[in-house]
């Protein structure tokens, strides 16, 4: 059995375990799976054994991390190579990642040769595999770090690869500890560093900045371009919603995007509503919800703008509404220029709001203690719903199956907007001039 069919069988048990019983089962299946996969003995173990084995390796020379498929997933292993450039400042670093993140990649410093090699998530085809075992080929790496969980560390050779199991057993046990920081941006990090503990110099943990990309010139003018040419004055607070989501389970209710918008178009600001690539025409479909006289400040992202250019949005604009999904980590992520290194605006407000999967393991907020802030010169907040059947499980939302979706229950507006609204109000239009500089001063 592949791990695709394997994964699916088994999310799709606990997710008949929650149609029946929602609130028990859920209790049951945290109870299970943090009770196995983040006891604190097995994660000792495997540290242990994950040191003894690297103590034995004469030299750092030449790594490679490989990264998760999805956008988000990308963005968060990225956080490895963050991590090993602390420890191993002369070493060479690869990245592996989907060729569609190749643009907010490129020019990351930390980063000594990209490749963008895989083409499908959230599984790898057999091509993908392919291109990995070639660019493994390629080079004599000295490690390997794998943070995809849907690529066995026995296709790299155990002794030289720091496994997955590694970071799930800590999301895991600290899930068990609700004041512990659990962010994964946070424990990708951590984690590397606990793994190569006998090599981390003092201040690793201090040295924690937050997820980063870096975005073409060219993208910015596109997205500056594409704002003017809509008839958007950049004196005027501009809201940006992303209605779509790799999932159900985590894609905002539409009556409840619809909801939302109409409060916030009548507050003095201009809306972009990102397109629709999972639920294709969901723009669409929202707009149509409104009088033409009443959606004369929302304009719809065609679904053609390049990935770059929409994270170029994402920075112009003052807050940023989504559920948990890709573009959430691209707003989170600060923003530099891959020509100069030069920082981006990164002024804008990360609202998230959480339906089935794990807020204190993906969300951001700048509020709470034991939440990381989003990479950002602006609040971050995670709205969560109350969901009775919420549990562990739901962190693969791409392999769950429940027969109703109740994820975003007992959800209001109203806190949202309130939040919105608040934020608005707070900012200093004149300290910005009507034509905003591509970078930050």
């Amino acid at each position: 059995m592949n791990k695709e069919v394997q994964f699916k069988r088994i999310f799709r048990l606990t997710s008949k375990v929650t149609d029946i019983f929602p609130k028990g089962g859920a209790r049951f299946l945290d109870n299970l799976i943090t009770g196995s996969l983040g006891n604190k003995m097995l994660g000792n173990y495997l540290h242990q054994r994950t040191r003894q084995r690297l103590r034995k390796l004469k030299q750092f020379k030449n790594i490679l991390v490989v990264g998760d498929l999805n956008i988000g997933d990308a963005i968060i292993s990225s956080m490895g190579v963050s991590a090993l450039r602390k420890i191993f400042p002369n070493s060479e670093i690869d990245f592996t990642v989907k060729s569609s993140t190749k643009v907010l990649m490129e020019g990351n410093p930390e980063v000594s040769n990209l490749y963008p090699i895989y083409n499908h998530a959230p599984y790898p085809t057999t091509n993908d595999l392919s291109r990995l075992r070639n660019v493994i080929n390629n080079k004599n790496y000295d490690l390997i770090i794998n943070f995809c969980p849907m690529i066995s560390s026995n296709f790299f050779g155990i002794k030289r690869t720091i496994s997955y199991n590694l970071i799930a057993s800590e999301l895991m046990k600290n899930e068990r500890i609700p004041e512990s920081i659990n962010n994964i941006n946070y424990q990708a990090y951590k984690f590397i560093g606990n793994a190569l503990k006998d090599f981390t110099p003092p201040d690793f943990i201090e040295a924690f900045e937050g997820p980063k990309i870096y975005l073409s010139d060219e993208s910015v003018i596109e997205a500056k371009n594409f704002l003017s040419n809509n008839g958007i004055d950049l004196d005027t607070p501009l809201v940006m919603l992303n209605p779509d989501a790799s999932a159900v389970y985590t894609r905002i209710p539409f009556d409840f995007q619809i909801n939302l918008l109409k409060k916030i178009s009548k507050l003095n600001c201009n809306i972009l509503i990102g397109a629709g690539h999972v639920e294709k025409l969901i723009e669409q479909r929202v707009i149509s919800n409104f009088p033409p006289n009443d959606y004369k400040n929302i304009i719809v992202v065609p679904p053609s703008t390049e990935l770059d250019t929409y994270a170029a949005l994402i920075d112009l604009s003052d807050i940023f509404i989504t559920g948990d999904t890709g573009p959430l980590h691209i707003a989170a992520a600060r923003k530099f220029s891959n020509r100069t290194g030069k920082s981006l605006r990164n002024k804008t407000a990360v609202l998230s709001i959480f339906g089935s999967t794990p807020p204190h393991i993906y969300g951001y907020d700048s509020r709470e203690k034991n939440y990381i802030p989003a990479n950002q010169d602006a609040p971050s907040r995670t709205f969560i719903a109350k969901a009775a059947c919420r549990n562990i499980s739901c962190i693969n939302k791409m392999a769950k199956a429940c027969k109703e979706v109740r994820c975003f229950d007992n959800l209001t507006v109203n806190e949202i907007y309130s939040e919105i609204n608040s934020h608005l109000s707070t900012l200093k239009r004149f300290y910005f001039p009507k034509e905003r500089s591509i970078f930050a001063e």
